[in-house]
Parts: structure tokens; C-alpha cells; sequence
């Protein structure tokens, strides 16, 4: 009989980091760099199937809750210039429910719903460091697909190919969209503590939500128009993650992205540097 495994797991994610464009500006004028910090912690419920039939299949459910703080690196510009990029704070709320499948050794498929509620500054204001202020600026539903390929290499290398495809319900559904990704990853690991990762991954975003009704989700909230608007993204990264023990993991990690949009606002075309370190903890049972 095989040893059973933990269903439930709580854990806690800390990740700070040079982020070189914060607000994913395409202007020079409202381009800076500044710190950030995004804290994590997460429960889920992931059970094991035992029946033969459906043992190839793995259920989970979990809720995450993130803090997305941001600190000052560099001179901030336009209306950040006197509240620095802390007025930029907001949480996210993710409750979620997936399904994996894995058809052999190599080949799995995940089908995944879940939900990403905004809280933050109200619209129009610049508030972020007084979170008793917040409210709910942006909910986002993506219901997506997954395909993901994982072969070793002798003993310490690894190969993936990740393809997800989503669409992704929002309100103001000016936010909504497609949102497809394929990523390849090479990975290795020297000793049984120490892992590295390299990775280049493509996005292909389509909007298709109307131009926003003001007061959909919030009073005098108003923004751009996304209708029709493409983004095409690249991303290449690499990372080093130590894991002393079981319930520790240690990473460094750094990565580049480009971005060209067809939205004519500020954002959407722009590139960003990002470099720092995180933690993560978990407790299994």
C-alpha cells in the first residue's frame, strides 16, 4: 500500500524585489524603478485519490490572500513624486478550484476557476499606505486550461513546456480578455538542495470587453477604453532556490519583460527589469 500523502497545506510566500518600471509606463516621463514586496499567505485542500480508476486524477481547492507593498528606490515621477509609490499598495483576494490530470510520467492537464478581487486606493485618489480606505476596484474570473510536458534528463535535468490558454470574465469588462501563455523552462539540480531555473515565455493577450459603464463597479470610476486591445509579451528569466529543509525554500531570482500593445494609453508598451529574493514556508498535514 502506498504511503498516504498530506491533504491540507498552509503556507507563507515573501518575495522583495527591484521592479525597474513600476508602473508599466511606455513614456520615459512616468517611467521609475521602486521596490516591491508582495507577502502571501495561502491554505489549500488537495486530496488524494486512492480509487484506480481516478487515482490519475488530483482535485484541489485553497484560498490566498496578497499584500502588494511598494517602497521607494529611486526619485518617483508624475503625481507619485509627492506621495511616493507606497500610494501604489493594493491586496488581492484569490479563492480558487482546480483539477490536474495526469495522462503518464511526462504529460498532465489542469483545468482551473478562480476569482481576483482588487481592494486599493478609491478611484481618483493616491491613498495606498491607509488600507482602511480601500475599496474594490477590479474583479477578474479566469477560467483557464493547462498543458504541461516535464521530461528528465539524466539525473539532475529537466525539460517543460507549459501551455495555458484562459479566458478571463472582468468587471469593469473593459478588463476582459483572452490570455494565453506557452513558457519552456530548463531546470537543473547540482545537489540535492540547490535547484536552477531558465525560462522564456510568450503572452498573447486579446481584449474583448465594451468601453466601461461608469459605476459598474465603483462610482465616478472611470479609465481607457481596452476594445480590440492586443498585447504581445516576452519574458526570459532564471532563478536559484535553496531548500536547507523540507519546509523551507530560499530563491533568488531575475527576470526581463517586453511589451508591445495596441492600447494607445500610457500602459500596455513598455519593458521592466525585475531582481530580488523570496522565502516561502509551508507546513503540510
Amino acid at each position: 500500500e502506498e504511503p498516504s500523502q498530506p491533504w491540507f497545506s498552509i503556507s507563507v510566500d515573501c518575495q522583495a524585489f527591484y521592479n525597474s518600471n513600476v508602473l508599466y509606463a511606455s513614456s520615459i516621463g512616468n517611467t521609475f524603478g521602486a521596490w516591491q514586496i508582495i507577502t502571501t499567505p495561502e491554505i489549500s485542500f488537495a486530496p488524494t485519490i486512492q480509487d484506480e480508476t481516478y487515482k490519475m486524477l488530483s482535485p484541489r481547492a485553497g484560498f490566498r490572500y496578497q499584500f502588494f507593498t511598494y517602497a521607494q528606490a529611486e526619485p518617483p515621477k508624475q503625481d507619485y513624486a509627492t506621495t511616493g509609490p507606497s500610494a501604489l499598495n493594493f491586496d488581492v483576494m484569490n479563492p480558487y478550484l482546480g483539477l490536474g490530470w495526469r495522462v503518464d510520467d511526462d504529460l498532465s492537464f489542469d483545468f482551473s476557476m478562480q476569482a481576483n478581487l482588487y481592494q486599493g486606493s478609491p478611484p481618483g485618489t493616491l491613498s495606498g499606505r491607509d488600507r482602511s480606505s480601500y475599496v474594490n476596484f477590479l474583479n477578474e474570473y479566469p477560467l483557464a486550461w493547462q498543458a504541461n510536458w516535464f521530461h528528465i534528463i539524466g539525473e539532475i535535468h529537466s525539460l517543460s513546456i507549459t501551455a495555458r490558454a484562459s479566458y478571463v470574465w472582468a468587471i469593469p469588462s473593459n478588463f476582459s480578455r483572452t490570455d494565453n501563455n506557452l513558457t519552456v523552462s530548463w531546470g537543473t539540480m547540482p545537489t540535492k538542495e540547490v535547484s536552477l531555473q531558465f525560462y522564456a515565455s510568450a503572452r498573447l493577450a486579446k481584449y474583448t470587453g465594451i468601453n466601461l459603464d461608469p459605476g459598474e463597479i465603483s462610482s465616478n470610476y472611470s479609465t481607457f477604453n481596452n476594445y480590440d486591445r492586443l498585447d504581445i509579451q516576452q519574458t526570459y528569466g532564471a532563478s536559484i532556490t535553496w531548500t536547507p529543509v523540507e519546509y523551507v525554500s530560499i530563491r533568488g531570482f531575475v527576470s526581463w519583460t517586453k511589451s508591445d500593445s495596441t492600447q494607445v494609453q500610457e500602459t500596455g508598451t513598455f519593458e521592466a527589469l525585475n531582481a530580488g529574493t523570496g522565502i516561502n514556508l509551508v507546513y503540510r498535514f
